[in-house]
C-alpha cells in the first residue's frame, strides 16, 4: 500500500468514526425522549390505578363527575379529545364545558 493509498484509508476511517458518533448522539437523543416518556407514562397508569382504585369504592353519579373533577384539577385532560393526557397547566375549553354540562 503506497503513502497516498494509507492516507485515502486513514480519512475514510476518520469519516466513518465521525458519522457513527453522529449516529451514537441521535441515538442517545431517543434514548433520552423514550426514558422520559416511559417515565410520564408509569406515573399517568399510577394516577389511573389510583382512581379506579377509589371508583370501585363508590359508584354513584356525583362522584363520577367528582371523579372527573378530580382528574382535570391534577393536571389531566377529561375531554374526548385529548382524554387522560396532561394537560402541563394550561386550561382546557373542551374539558371546561365538559364539566359544566
Amino acid at each position: 500500500m503506497d503513502r497516498e493509498q494509507l492516507f485515502d484509508h486513514i480519512s475514510k476511517l476518520e469519516a466513518d468514526l465521525r458519522n457513527m458518533q453522529e449516529n451514537l448522539e441521535t441515538l442517545k437523543v431517543h434514548a433520552v425522549n423514550l426514558v422520559e416518556e416511559n417515565v410520564s407514562l408509569q406515573m399517568e397508569k399510577e394516577h389511573y390505578e389510583t382512581l379506579v382504585n377509589n371508583a370501585e369504592e363508590k359508584t354513584d353519579a356525583s362522584f363520577k363527575h367528582n371523579t372527573l373533577k378530580n382528574l382535570y384539577d391534577e393536571g389531566f385532560h377529561i375531554c374526548n379529545v385529548h382524554f387522560g393526557t396532561h394537560r402541563h397547566g394550561e386550561e382546557c375549553l373542551f374539558c371546561q364545558g365538559f364539566l359544566n354540562q
